[in-house]
């Protein structure tokens, strides 16, 4: 069923589905068959102990983990819904290139429904309220904006240079600048690659103006990965 709004087209069906896939927060995957899921990767044991102070992000203890791949899938399809880049024919918002305003009104809409999935995904409460690094979320999320091209290569190299990177905040910023320069490289509209890398600074710039330190989670504990915070 479609509606429309000031020009904008609206795909019920899509725009369900690409809603329930951003918006769904990660912590309600410990639930069920995703906890015992999450048992299992707990039982993954590296081939060397992390250091006093080491907050790098580690490639093997993060794919054995299911609910990464979980978030990683669903912000790849709930991207592709609402982005419309990865495949044209799917696109839960359109507008005609003929209204200035529908288009803006388009793009507009997108970057809000992108960033309230970010803001569940990296907004914890806990104890108190912690800010979380969701770097499968961010990639999966970067297919939708600017297309299977430049997500794969931004992503290949922020893993490559992963290995030389101190923590899940420096690892996004790589990640979100690679975006950009990527899809500029394969011809993706300017301020879609604008998008695509802001959102994976957000978090980041987020800590640093929050004071709250970036977190990934690992096992039981949880790993402090971003800028210093005088609340320790």
């Amino acid at each position: 069923m479609n509606f429309t709004f000031f020009n904008v087209t609206f795909d019920a069906l899509y725009l369900g589905l690409g809603l329930t896939l951003l918006w769904f927060p990660r912590q309600w995957l410990r639930y069920g068959a995703f906890r015992r899921s999450a048992r299992a990767a707990r039982s993954w044991a590296p081939n060397r102990d992390r250091e006093p102070g080491d907050l790098s992000v580690w490639l093997g203890e993060e794919t054995a983990k299911m609910r990464n791949w979980v978030d990683f899938f669903r912000a790849l399809a709930g991207g592709a819904a609402i982005g419309g880049t990865l495949i044209p024919t799917v696109a839960a918002l359109t507008a005609s290139r003929s209204d200035p305003q529908a288009l803006r009104l388009l793009f507009g809409l997108k970057v809000g429904i992108f960033l309230v999935g970010l803001m569940v995904q990296t907004i914890r409460p806990e104890e108190r309220v912690s800010l979380f690094a969701p770097i499968f979320y961010l990639q999966g999320l970067a297919f939708g904006l600017l297309g299977y091209k430049a997500a794969l290569l931004a992503l290949s190299l922020a893993w490559v240079a992963n290995a030389v990177l101190p923590s899940a905040g420096v690892l996004l910023t790589v990640f979100g600048f690679l975006e950009i320069l990527a899809g500029v490289f394969f011809g993706q509209p300017k301020r879609e690659c604008l998008v695509a890398g802001g959102l994976a600074l957000l978090p980041v710039l987020a800590s640093v103006m929050f004071r709250r330190r970036l977190a990934q989670f690992t096992k039981r504990t949880k790993i402090i990965a971003g800028p210093s915070s005088s609340r320790g």
